[in-house]
C-alpha cells in the first residue's frame, strides 16, 4: 500500500488501493473533543460506501493508520 494525500486543510484525506478496491480515509481535528474523527470509504466497481461506525483517534497519524487497517479488515472479511 502506498498512501497518497488527496486533501489538506481542515479535512485531510488519503487514498490507497487494496485488493482491487480504493480506500479513502478522511480526518480533521475536532477542538471540542480534542480528538481526530476517522471516516472510512471503500470504492469497488464504481460504488463508494462508508464503513459504518464511529471512530476517533488521538492523532492525525493514528487516525490514518487505524482507518486503513480497519478498511483492510473490512475488505478481507467480505471475501
Amino acid at each position: 500500500m502506498a498512501r497518497i494525500q488527496i486533501e489538506h486543510g481542515h479535512r485531510n484525506a488519503q487514498t490507497d488501493e487494496y485488493k482491487g478496491r480504493t480506500i479513502e480515509v478522511a480526518t480533521g481535528y475536532d477542538a471540542m473533543s480534542d480528538k481526530w474523527p476517522v471516516h472510512i470509504y471503500i470504492t469497488h466497481g464504481g460504488v463508494r460506501r462508508k464503513v459504518e461506525g464511529r471512530f476517533i483517534s488521538d492523532s492525525e497519524q493514528e487516525a490514518f493508520d487505524f482507518g486503513f487497517a480497519a478498511a483492510a479488515t473490512e475488505i478481507d472479511s467480505d471475501g
